[in-house]
């Protein structure tokens, strides 16, 4: 039984290990951590070319390929704080979507106002199969300046599409 609708037109959340925040980052540590987890797609996992979605699936269950990208395109959108801002799809809990063409592996990350509207914050997550799992957990986790959870990829997106 697939967790995706039919309108999805085939993207499957890849198995493995997800990682993601615990808490809300304020945007310049999210910032900052994806583009430590960028230097990790491209060095480490050799990541060029890649796709774009917007992942509607916290919002109403959907998700949609937006355009083809390649990993500078990922590093322009998490540069800074107001990169990330401005990449944004602005609807409510819709989240940016990257992934290979094949979706071995898929970062997702979203940003907003706090809810008393004085701070821009966000959050990210990302699955990686099980093998590089073990090579992220080593290598970049201690360099971030938050709390990660750890969890089975499909336990993650159970609880996350609706």
């Amino acid at each position: 039984m697939s967790l995706i609708k039919q309108e999805d037109r085939g993207f499957q959340p890849p198995a493995g290990v997800n990682f993601s925040t615990e808490e809300i980052l304020s945007l310049k540590n999210l910032s900052g951590s994806l583009c430590k987890i960028a230097s990790f797609l491209q060095n480490d996992l050799h990541a060029s070319q890649l796709v774009r979605y917007e992942d509607w699936w916290q919002h109403d269950g959907l998700h949609f390929r937006k355009a083809a990208c390649d990993i500078h395109d990922l590093f322009a959108i998490v540069q800074n704080p107001r990169s990330l801002i401005e990449a944004m799809p602005g609807d409510e809990l819709v989240y940016i979507g990257i992934a290979p063409p094949d979706a071995l592996w898929y970062l997702r990350f979203y940003s907003s106002w706090d809810d008393e509207g004085l701070e821009l914050t966000g959050l990210f997550d990302l699955t990686l199969p099980a093998d590089m799992a073990v090579q992220f957990r080593d290598s970049v986790i201690p360099e971030l300046e938050c709390t990660i959870l750890e969890q089975d990829a499909l336990e993650y997106f159970k609880e996350i599409i609706l």
